[in-house]
């Protein structure tokens, strides 16, 4: 008798319930299926704890009360909700007790009487379209053109600074093994010409400042395909061609030609290039993020145009401060102009001084006299 009592009892609280639901309109997309002031359901997806595993589910509540079925109608899980959020473009979502969430596509507010929306985040509303964008998108390039513009020589000055002798000679060696492996051979010098070179270079490493890493030294390499020329690595190792040294014997310069080298070495140029060039191509892919392969390459172009011409000032500064150190050891700095005018005049030229690493042969000429000048 009291079991019949207490099954009427529960069939009419059923059928209350059931007749408390009635039919809204369902919006285009949305999975509402009912709802009423104090419940409703929603179809969707559920997730069991800790599992990425989308299960067709029905989620079912009334006030802040909620169970989950399946797609046969099994329960899941029932007990009070933990919070609902509204993710960012996203779905709606659910959590629900014991680590389960429920997740549904939006519709109208269908969740609203199970208990008030969660609010994103700060980061997550200001992700939202808004024109306020524009202005942010603004401030983000001009803070780019600030951080390349002055922020990318303190970082280079920090890196040279905090840049350790043991990982600049391991540049040089590894770029010398390569060297002698594509371009070199051993030279070919006489004893009394590499000496009477080796001299010179001596007069000069005394009138240089001192070496940053390590110690000025120098190699001599037969490069016919360099033809002549000398050029340093970052560690203070500082190769001449055969080339160079059988074409000019004129003892000034060679004296002007080592005196440019030493001064790259001096003034840490190539590794300053190495990092500026890093550090730039780095700042435009934060910013642009992927930008995908032609805009990409287009970048990179951009990136290789400043960086010809943060060359030329260091080319310019290696000039005046190689001059310098010629005449300080006893030689005629000036020689460098003469060494130019001869290559130029052999030249055929390679195009207009703003695509170059160099500057314009006839304006570094001048200037190089000019420094001659000021460094008597």
């Amino acid at each position: 008798m009291r079991q019949d009592r207490w099954m009427n009892l529960s069939a009419r609280k059923a059928r209350r319930f059931r007749h408390s639901a009635t039919p809204i309109r369902i919006s285009k997309g949305s999975t509402l299926v009912s709802r009423s002031e104090q419940g409703g359901s929603l179809a969707g997806h559920g997730f069991a704890p800790q599992t990425s595993r989308r299960i067709p589910a029905r989620l079912v509540w009334a006030a802040d009360t909620a169970r989950l079925e399946d797609a046969q109608g099994t329960l899941l899980v029932q007990g009070p909700v933990q919070k609902t959020e509204q993710l960012p473009g996203g779905p709606l979502l659910v959590h629900l007790k014991d680590g389960w969430h429920f997740e549904a596509e939006p519709g109208e507010n269908e969740l609203k009487s199970l208990g008030g929306l969660h609010r994103p985040g700060l980061l997550a509303r200001m992700e939202e379209w808004h024109p306020r964008l524009i202005l942010f998108s603004l401030f983000c390039l001009l803070s780019a053109f600030v951080i390349w513009r002055w922020g990318l020589g303190l970082l280079v000055a920090i890196g040279l600074a905090v840049t350790p002798e043991t990982a600049v000679r391991g540049i040089d060696s590894a770029n010398i093994e390569i060297i002698d492996r594509t371009l070199a051979e051993d030279t070919g010098l006489s004893q009394q010409a590499q000496q009477k070179v080796q001299a010179i270079f001596d007069d000069l490493r005394k009138a240089a400042p001192p070496a940053p890493w390590g110690e000025y030294h120098l190699l001599f390499r037969d490069m016919p395909e360099v033809g002549p020329n000398a050029f340093a690595l970052p560690g203070g190792s500082i190769i001449i061609t055969d080339q160079l040294v059988e074409r000019f014997e004129d003892p000034d310069i060679i004296a002007a030609v080592l005196g440019h080298e030493i001064a790259h070495v001096s003034e840490r140029h190539a590794l300053a290039q190495l990092y500026r060039a890093g550090s730039t191509y780095l700042l435009i892919t934060l910013v642009a993020g992927d930008p995908g392969p032609l805009l990409q390459d287009l970048l990179r172009e951009g990136n290789v145009l400043l960086s010809l011409s943060y060359s030329r000032q260091h080319e310019t500064e290696a000039d005046r401060l190689g001059v310098r150190i010629a005449n300080k050891a006893g030689y005629d700095g000036a020689a460098l102009a003469g060494f130019f005018e001869l290559l130029a005049a052999e030249s055929e030229g390679t195009g207009p001084g703003w695509l170059s690493t160099h500057p314009a042969a006839g304006d570094r000429i001048m200037q190089i006299r000019a420094y001659s000048t000021e460094a008597e």
